[in-house]
């Protein structure tokens, strides 16, 4: 699954990134998003806080972001069947 599709918008909305901030791609099969999307949830369970609120923010829009990738995901496993 290519990934760069779903990274370029969470770029665009991330207030702490600026025009200038490189772009990068990923391709990830559905083992790897899980495993991120596992990962970010994990850590956002017991995120200690820090001066940026919008920090949480972010993981909870990346978190969201892989929770939709596995769906697409899931999507096309089931039309491959």
């Amino acid at each position: 699954m290519r990934f760069d599709c779903l990274v370029k918008p969470w770029f665009s909305q991330n207030r702490c990134m600026t025009d200038q901030a490189p772009r990068l791609q990923f391709d990830l099969d559905a083992d790897a998003i899980r495993l991120l999307h596992r990962s970010v949830a994990y850590y956002l369970e017991r995120w200690p806080g820090g001066p940026d609120p919008r920090e949480q923010q972010d993981l909870q829009t990346l978190q969201r972001l892989l929770y939709a990738a596995l769906l697409e995901c899931t999507l096309h496993e089931d039309g491959q069947r």
